[in-house]
């Protein structure tokens, strides 16, 4: 997740992986015998990889249009290179792996309910 960034949040994110497996999910109910609605499902995906190429354009963006700026105020500070890079890397990671391990927690505790609540009617 990337603060600022419109998208990038963990509504943002589901929405993303949502739009991305639905002609999976489409295939399996083809599977099943059921109908599909395969305009839909492309319209509804190629939505999804707009959004995700746009949150990626304007990250692209922001590192170039920022990233010298961060650098030189950075150098100013008196960190060194490598520690700059290092500290980078690791925040990236942390957004990434973090804003996915959030996605998972919802989309399992979604279908956990889903589950209980098919159960009970």
């Amino acid at each position: 997740m990337t603060a600022g960034v419109p998208g990038t949040g963990l509504g943002g994110l589901f929405y993303i992986l949502g739009g991305l497996i639905l002609p999976v999910r489409g295939v399996v109910r083809k599977l099943r015998g059921r109908s599909v609605s395969w305009g839909v499902i492309a319209r509804l995906t190629g939505l999804a990889l707009g959004v995700f190429l746009g949150i990626w354009l304007t990250g692209w963006l922001l590192g170039m249009l920022l990233g010298p700026l961060a650098q030189s105020v950075e150098a100013r500070a008196g960190l060194s290179a490598q520690l700059r890079a290092r500290s980078d890397n690791v925040l990236r990671w942390a957004a990434l792996v973090g804003g996915m391990v959030t996605l998972t927690i919802v989309l399992l505790a979604v279908q956990v309910a889903r589950f209980l609540t098919r159960e009970r009617g």
